[in-house]
């Protein structure tokens, strides 16, 4: 069974943000993923290729 654990890399070593439910000296395996400094949006339909187009083409500029 899989667990999810946030770590912060600091100094070459992944330090775990709260407790991990790990023995000491217990071997485990990890998969690391990057985390986006963002939430990915959540769409409420999907957008056509034409919408996806016309946002392409679309010139953005700040104010």
């Amino acid at each position: 069974m899989g667990k999810a654990i946030e770590c912060i890399y600091e100094n070459n070593v992944l330090k775990p943000v709260g407790k991990v439910p790990f023995r000491e000296g217990e071997r485990i395996r990890i998969t690391v993923e990057k985390k986006l400094p963002f939430d990915p949006i959540q769409l409420k339909k999907k957008p056509s290729s034409a919408r996806i187009s016309s946002l392409k083409d679309e010139s953005w500029t700040s104010s």
